[in-house]
């Protein structure tokens, strides 16, 4: 199943947008997402903020909130969703944060991500664990399993009818 291009047309159906904001998949989400024709009707943009200081600046990620939890945490995570969805306003923002590997300090060798997407005003936060694979593998598999789960909530809030009934 092509879970890309059927959240872009999806979303298009809705008249909904999405802004996106990348820390460990270096953009990769929305690269995948820029692939679909017709993605420019709902994709408003996406920011590659790969440091503490960077989501400060670009998406008001509070300084205290990376000092208090790191920059690898859900409440990061969180916040740069909250970010891109008040500077682009959008009904969906998605935001991840991680670490990509590889791990060669003695750590077990395992990726921690945290991603967030924003359906209007309500925040669905996950967390995922994956086996270091190599950095670019990691970074794939990362930025797969956001796409994957932004696909299920989709779908999710469409069989709630928490946003308008649309037929896949």
């Amino acid at each position: 199943m092509n879970y890309k291009n059927i959240i872009i047309n999806e979303l298009k159906k809705m008249n909904m947008k999405l802004g996106i904001a990348e820390s460990v998949t270096g953009g990769m989400i929305t690269s995948a997402l820029v692939d679909v024709p017709g993605a420019s009707n709902v994709l408003k943009g996406g920011v590659v903020s790969y440091t503490g200081e960077t989501k400060n600046k670009l998406l008001g990620v509070g300084l205290d909130t990376i000092d208090k939890y790191g920059e690898v945490s859900s409440q990061v995570a969180k916040e740069m969703a909250m970010g891109i969805r008040n500077k682009l306003k959008t009904d969906f923002s998605i935001a991840v944060t991680g670490e990509a590997g590889p791990f060669e300090d003695g750590r077990i060798k395992t990726c921690l991500v945290y991603f967030c997407i924003i359906v209007v005003d309500k925040a669905y936060e996950y967390e995922m664990t994956t086996p270091d694979e190599g950095r670019m593998s990691n970074r794939i598999t990362i930025a797969s399993k956001v796409i994957e789960e932004l696909f299920k909530l989709i779908y999710k809030l469409k069989s709630e009818n928490k946003v308008k009934n649309t037929e896949f």
